[in-house]
């Protein structure tokens, strides 16, 4: 879908796309709106066959930017910024085939995926170690879940139905929509869900860099399972 939209763009405008007037354009067309793997995927191939190296290196640049930012990570001018850290990353073709495929990866977060490409070898160990950890996990079947979202005190079941609206949140967004005083608020309503569920299953919800998030693998199901109670 948007690869034909960019494919349509660079036949019409070519190089014209570089041009500053062109590339907010750009930018609100296709890559702001890029999200499914398969979109990634499609937009991708389509630079590799792109002729003109300068357009080709300008678009794969803000295909980069559009995929980080799903994970709350800036990519800019060869440099990945999470949170207060940043570091040079090269990351060509082959690679980025190989990311994309983590966006299958429910475990994969903004944290994960930072310090699994930086050279920091201590980090790298550190996040492969919690990856073997999270696959220990068992997985929720829909009984569980039901029990689970059944068992919620009432304030705690308005969170967790905000978060599965809104995917991820930030403590400030959820502090004005569900009228609560301070961040300790929030951070006692994430406890209280944590708390529910059993040590031995999968994340529901995690805290990534300054977002809270839904575990995208169970989103749809509960929020089916939130509409029958």
């Amino acid at each position: 879908m948007y690869k034909d939209e960019l494919e349509m763009l660079v036949k019409f405008l070519g190089e014209d796309l570089l041009k500053e007037e062109n590339q907010k354009k750009l930018q609100e067309l296709v890559f702001s709106k890029i999200k499914r793997k398969e979109d990634f995927q499609s937009t991708h191939e389509l630079l590799k066959t792109l002729e003109s190296y300068e357009l080709r290196d300008f678009l794969y640049s803000k295909l980069l930017e559009s995929y980080f930012s799903i994970f709350n990570i800036i990519y800019e001018e060869g440099s990945l910024k999470y949170g207060d850290e940043n570091y040079k990353v090269t990351i060509d073709n082959e690679t980025f085939d190989s990311l994309i495929e983590l966006l299958d990866e429910s475990e994969i977060n903004g944290e994960i995926l930072f310090y699994l490409l930086s050279e920091d070898l201590k980090k790298r160990v550190e996040i492969i170690q919690q990856l073997i950890s999270g696959r220990s996990k068992k997985e929720w079947n829909e009984e569980e879940l039901k029990s689970f979202v059944k068992n919620l005190k009432p304030l705690t079941t308005r969170f967790f139905e905000l978060l599965i609206e809104k995917g991820k949140m930030k403590s400030e967004e959820i502090m004005e929509i569900l009228e609560l005083k301070n961040k300790k608020s929030v951070s006692a309503l994430v406890s209280a869900v944590i708390r529910n569920a059993p040590n031995d299953k999968e994340k529901l919800i995690f805290k990534d860099n300054e977002y809270i998030c839904i575990n995208e693998k169970y989103r749809n199901k509960i929020f089916e399972i939130t509409n029958k109670l």
